[in-house]
Parts: structure tokens; C-alpha cells; sequence
């Protein structure tokens, strides 16, 4: 499927006529008219404002590249965070274990410290990994 029957097929599944969507990007009915029939080509900034109007990429609208759904993400830094949770939770847990079975009480500040720190690169890397999952 090529650019004009990508805008037609969206058109269409919005029930949007040409004068319609003509009108929502600030073009003539004809000017839609002859994108849909492949006469021409709509410039960047009316390809912008129809993603905006069909709800999708300007890849799509360009290329036919599908989106990956927000919970198919490649790469995703989730596991990276609950990975750092639960090594920060281990860390914790052994340091503490270790402190009171020698009579360590300064390892506490060290033992919090090392979890606090843990935890924190966990909710920067959550954080990081949510941003780049709303885009």
C-alpha cells in the first residue's frame, strides 16, 4: 500500500469525506483528491497534520511502518530496574546478616547507603525506561 491509499483507507476508517479532511488540514477538496489518486504528494507539514487527525505516525502515513504496541517494546529497561531492586534487596540483606553476626553496627549507615544508592539508579533506569515507552 502506497502514501494515497494509506490516506484514503484513513479517511475513510474515520468517515471523514474529502471535503472534510480538506478542510481539518487547510487544503482544497481537490488537493485531497489528487493525493488519494497519487497526482501528488501532500508537503511535510500537511503529512504532520493528517497524523495528528488519523491518530498515527508519520512513518506510518510515509512508509506503512507499523507502530510496536507499547507492551512489545524492544529493549526495554524494566528488567533492568527489577533486576536493580532485587540486587539492592540481596545487598541489604546480606550486608545486615554479616553486620550483626560480627558485631559490625557501623556497617548500617553502609548497609542503607548501599540500598539507598541501589534504589536510586532502580528509579532513574524505571524512569528513563517509562519515558521511552510513552514515545
Amino acid at each position: 500500500m502506497n502514501l494515497a491509499e494509506r490516506i484514503q483507507q484513513l479517511r475513510k476508517k474515520k468517515g471523514f469525506s474529502q471535503e472534510e479532511l480538506a478542510s481539518k488540514v487547510g487544503v482544497s477538496r481537490q488537493a485531497v483528491s489528487k493525493w488519494e489518486s497519487g497526482q501528488s504528494t501532500p508537503d511535510l507539514e500537511k503529512i504532520i497534520r493528517m497524523s495528528e487527525i488519523f491518530e498515527v505516525t508519520t512513518d506510518y502515513l510515509l512508509k506503512g511502518t507499523e507502530p510496536v504496541p507499547q507492551g512489545e517494546k524492544t529493549g526495554s529497561l524494566v528488567p533492568l530496574y527489577l533486576g536493580c531492586v532485587i540486587v539492592c534487596a540481596a545487598f541489604a540483606g546480606i550486608w545486615s546478616f554479616t553486620a550483626n553476626r560480627f558485631n559490625v553496627h557501623e556497617c548500617v549507615f553502609i548497609t542503607l547507603a548501599g540500598a539507598a544508592i541501589g534504589l536510586g539508579i532502580g528509579l532513574v533506569v524505571h524512569v528513563v525506561s517509562r519515558r521511552m515507552g510513552s514515545k
